[in-house]
């Protein structure tokens, strides 16, 4: 690789060569490779600039073969040595490759190498040079360790549950299965995987099972069933998911479960006198139902869905009289929830069949009006269901939902053409000045409606939708926000001061909510601090919560405003008319999502600080 020794006057017709060279070298640097030229004869070795970067060398470093080792990780170094040494000698054919870590002298970073070379030998076969390049793997290697763990987690997770788990290519060859599979067939992965679910089981062939198992695949949907399987003479729980290799299936042996309903019904069959018990004891609970009479809408059916009982306002909002309704069954009263696809159906059943409790709302098409209602198992096995009207909330809920498809697609669609537009117009050279500045006036005015639009729909979310939803994800609190800084570094170099106390800063958040919550804050105190004076982010922790402060110098907040600066539409004293006022609020809503908080200090002397305090969140193993 030429050096700066290498530098001599090109001969006369000869320009060429030099052209292949600059070509050469200029696509070199394209690749982000680093070159090096060692003489075993001398011992000379030379590295160019990129190759010294890669290392965390100045330009003007100067290197020789034992400086190249001390920048090896310890735990690399021999094997880089034996490497180098083995591609010196013949038998190696001056071939050289090999991925190792590098350590930063200036700050300690480990970084991965993959480095090639070639030796070339005289005719005696001693080697006369080596040259090679090298060049920055570690985003490769870090991405592959991270697939790695995260092929090792699905591993783990899926030989320690309870279900049995098998996975299908699209031939329906086995690709994977787990202990509890193993266990329930009888025959160990190694006999199972690579033969055909239909040959070794095949009794399923032509059944119901194989139907469903077929459409999964076809159709690409998730389905759920039970299955007896008769060799067996065994009930299962089965449920198949489409995947990218062909399909997933979990079952589970839920025979015990099956006989034991089946005893079940068996017993109620029996006992014929529960009607008469349970009229019994609604005639007990009189006093309850005339209280009861004139709260919600009331139905009350037996275990066979039989109605028992409907109280005044049951009638008035089905518009049925209740002499049509008693003793009736409810789907006969009631036919068009009747459908076993009907969420009235399904949740009512639910309640009978689990014992448990339920709510839910759903539109109920014979009457045009939205039904939210909560059902309770009763001591006789039956349902209470109450009914209310909730139309008017549900079309409120509705219109909440277009205006923000209105704020979030309409509004901004347009704005996203404005923006390419003026990027493409910004890109042409012949513009005039006046031309250019308006387009850029433009584009900043977008930029800023854009955040407006963000910050309204923020804003609706936390006020009426119920707050604002978080996406988690494990991750180191430090490196996310030195990442955020980074980005603001851009456009405020050298303004912005990152420090943190010893320690761990691993939690589980929304990466993208708790970018922007230091964007606010640090945007925020460069917008009003000092702009001689740096803004400083220090990260600590206390206890179990990690905290994260936000200080800068300058014009403290007035006292009065204090307790109002987290409130909407809520701008500085200044009048500055940058935004709608809701960066604070919004902050503090992203962090109520977290389960953390944010208080502020601001004082003359001691500057602005914000504190927040971070819960690490549901942390994974």
């Amino acid at each position: 690789m030429p050096s700066d020794s290498d530098s001599r006057p090109a001969a006369p017709g000869h320009e060429m060569p030099h052209l292949s060279e600059e070509r050469l070298r200029l696509a070199v640097e394209a690749t982000g490779l680093g070159t090096w030229d060692l003489d075993p004869l001398t011992g000379t070795l030379l590295w160019d600039e990129r190759c010294k970067a890669l290392f965390g060398l100045p330009p003007d470093t100067s290197v020789d073969y034992d400086a190249f080792l001390a920048l090896i990780h310890p735990e690399d170094r021999e094997r880089v040595h034996q490497a180098m040494q083995w591609s010196l000698t013949p038998a190696s054919h001056g071939t050289y490759r090999i991925d190792y870590r590098s350590v930063d002298p200036r700050d300690g970073t480990v970084r991965w190498l993959s480095a090639n070379g070639r030796a070339f030998f005289d005719a005696s076969d001693r080697a006369v040079r080596f040259i090679g390049t090298v060049l920055d793997i570690t985003e490769r290697v870090r991405e592959r360790e991270a697939a790695e763990r995260e092929k090792l987690r699905v591993t783990t997770l899926l030989e320690s549950i309870s279900e049995a788990f098998e996975a299908f290519d699209r031939d329906w060859r086995f690709i994977y299965v787990n202990r509890e599979t193993e266990r329930l067939v009888g025959m160990s992965r190694e006999q199972l995987l690579g033969r055909s679910h239909w040959e070794v089981y095949p009794d399923t062939v032509g059944t119901s099972l194989e139907h469903h198992f077929r459409r999964a695949a076809s159709e690409r949907i998730p389905i759920a069933f039970e299955n007896h399987y008769l060799p067996w003479d065994r009930w299962f729980e089965v449920r198949i998911y489409p995947s990218e290799e062909g399909v997933a299936v979990f079952f589970q042996d839920v025979t015990e479960r099956k006989r034991r309903d089946e005893e079940r019904e068996r017993l109620l069959l029996e006992q014929t006198h529960l009607r008469e018990q349970a009229e019994r004891a609604l005639r007990e609970r009189q006093r309850a139902v005339e209280v009861l009479e004139h709260g919600e809408a009331l139905v009350v059916v037996d275990k066979d869905f039989r109605i028992l009982l409907v109280n005044e306002n049951q009638e008035r909002l089905s518009q049925t009289r209740r002499e049509d309704t008693l003793g009736r069954i409810l789907w006969e009263v009631f036919p068009s929830i009747a459908a076993p696809e009907s969420t009235y159906w399904r949740e009512f059943h639910r309640v009978v069949e689990q014992k448990v409790s339920v709510s839910f709302e759903e539109y109920y098409a014979p009457l045009d009006l939205w039904v939210g209602m909560s059902g309770y198992p009763t001591s006789e096995g039956g349902l209470a269901v109450f009914f209310r009207d909730v139309s008017e909330h549900k079309r409120a809920e509705q219109f909440r939902e277009r205006l923000m498809g209105i704020v979030s697609h309409d509004l901004r669609s347009p704005l996203h053409g404005i923006s390419l537009t003026t990027e493409l117009l910004l890109r042409r050279e012949d513009l005039a000045e006046p031309v250019l500045a308006g387009i850029q006036r433009i584009t900043r005015n977008t930029e800023r409606m854009s955040r407006m639009i963000t910050d309204l729909l923020d804003f609706t979310r936390a006020r009426l939708g119920g707050g604002i939803p978080l996406q988690r994800q494990p991750g180191d609190l430090v490196e996310w926000v030195r990442a955020t800084l980074e980005e603001l570094e851009v456009l405020h170099p050298g303004r912005v001061v990152l420090s943190h106390e010893p320690g761990s800063y691993t939690g589980e958040w929304d990466p993208d909510r708790l970018a922007q919550v230091v964007c606010n804050l640090v945007n925020n105190a460069l917008q009003h601090g000092a702009s001689h004076t740096p803004v400083h982010v220090a990260l600590s922790q206390d206890g179990p919560t990690l905290v994260l402060t936000v200080h800068n110098q300058g014009t403290p907040i007035p006292e009065p405003l204090l307790p109002h600066v987290f409130d909407p539409f809520r701008r500085a004293a200044s009048g500055s008319r940058q935004g709608l006022g809701l960066g604070l609020y919004i902050v503090q809503q992203l962090l109520l999502a977290h389960g953390g908080s944010i208080t502020v200090s601001s004082h003359a002397d001691s500057g602005t600080t914000f504190t927040v305090r971070l819960p690490r969140g549901s942390q994974l193993p």
